[in-house]
């Protein structure tokens, strides 16, 4: 692969991480503080573009490299996904809010699974190179959280700013929309037009150990997503300025970094299984530390391992699908792979977090129990790691 492509890889992913930075780290902090919505109805807009994302990506998986490119699909995504921030960013009631994130997430959600297999389709070695790429999404996620985050919420009052981060979302939408409709081509067809792809792409997950495997990226992605619901709230609530807590989260971005541009190295060395019991236990004991709450070196420390908690589950799962895919299976693979992680996962997650916030907020002061809070999804990614150690057979 030439330097060129690559670094036109890592661009894109760069961007399309960068779309998602804006506005997740702050977006429960948002609903929160600046619309005042309780816990649970926070939990319910998160859970939002899972619901919508668990149908997209089968949509997409049909269409993807079989009518249209994924590379413009990709951009396609992106433009309308843009439209549908910008009109998002000037709501403030439940109702509307919830229905257009929902709109929102059947547009965006796809572009995870979709930049994974563009970049798949052109890297000659997934183990070795994927993560070197994937790296730079990480990257484009650290960059906005110091860009936005620290420089310009630090000049605002209070969370002024802070329904400025839909809007900076949208215009980088726009631009990777731009950007997308000029990479190359890869060139995949399915090969029997007859079948829907998606059909294909499911026989892939009857392979040995794949359903086990779907299953505990389901658990931990419900578990990843009690860090997103939380983290802003909580880091508030121990006394954090807003314009501190997206770049003292990008702490776990900066680490994800070093982690995704070793990963090669460390998958040829301890394989995919124990990578990925290694990022579910990580995940575990992270929450276990959050629940004490002091000191802040603790809290800081348990947010940088961020990085080991996804790199070595989820991407590394990803690259594990993409081992036992073909080319004219591995778009509709990705996408089904992504239903765990950004569709059901993060639908799970979201609605259990929200609960699990509302069962433990205080009635007269509005805060959150975060030392209970952070124990259930403790228990669930520690249960996680066990059943991959002693029930996961790692296939060739």
């Amino acid at each position: 692969m030439s330097r060129r492509l690559k670094f036109r890889l890592s661009l894109m992913m760069f961007l399309e991480y960068f779309v998602p930075g804006a506005t997740v780290p702050v977006l429960s902090l948002y609903l929160k503080n600046h619309l005042h919505f309780p816990a649970y109805q926070v939990g319910e807009i998160l859970a939002m573009p899972a619901l919508a994302g668990f149908l997209a990506p089968f949509f997409m998986s049909h269409i993807a490299d079989r009518f249209i490119s994924s590379e413009r699909l990709l951009g396609l995504c992106h433009l309308l996904a843009a439209g549908t921030m910008i009109i998002l960013a000037r709501q403030t009631e439940f109702l509307p809010f919830l229905a257009l994130f929902c709109v929102y997430g059947l547009l965006f959600t796809p572009t995870f699974g979709l930049t994974n297999a563009i970049a798949l389709h052109h890297v000659p070695d997934a183990r070795r190179d994927f993560g070197g790429i994937r790296m730079w999404g990480t990257a484009g996620w650290v960059v906005v959280a110091w860009a936005f985050g620290y420089f310009w919420l630090r000049g605002g009052l209070g969370d002024d700013r802070l329904p400025h981060a839909l809007y900076v979302s949208a215009f980088t939408s726009c631009v990777l929309a731009a950007y997308s409709f000029t990479l190359p081509r890869s060139h995949v067809r399915a090969v029997d037009r007859s079948t829907l792809m998606y059909w294909n792409a499911l026989r892939v997950f009857a392979q040995p150990g794949l359903i086990l495997l779907c299953v505990l990226t389901f658990v931990n992605s419900m578990v990843h997503q009690f860090y997103y619901f939380g983290m802003s709230p909580f880091l508030s609530q121990l006394g954090y300025r807003g314009s501190y807590i997206m770049p003292a989260m990008s702490i776990g971005q900066i680490s994800e970094v070093i982690v995704l541009g070793l990963l090669g190295a460390c998958l040829a060395r301890i394989g995919i299984k124990r990578a990925m019991i290694i990022g579910a236990l990580a995940q575990g004991l992270r929450y276990i530390a959050f629940a004490v709450g002091e000191p802040t070196g603790l809290i800081l420390a348990a947010i940088a391992t961020h990085g080991v908690c996804y790199a070595f589950f989820f991407t590394a799962g990803y690259i594990y699908i993409d081992r036992h895919s073909t080319p004219e299976t591995r778009a509709g693979a990705q996408q089904i792979f992504t239903i765990m992680i950004s569709g059901l996962g993060v639908l799970g997650g979201s609605l259990a977090s929200g609960f699990t916030g509302q069962l433990f907020t205080d009635p007269a002061t509005g805060h959150i129990h975060y030392g209970l809070f952070w124990l259930v999804p403790a228990a669930l990614g520690l249960a996680v790691s066990a059943v991959l150690a002693f029930r996961f057979k790692e296939q060739a």
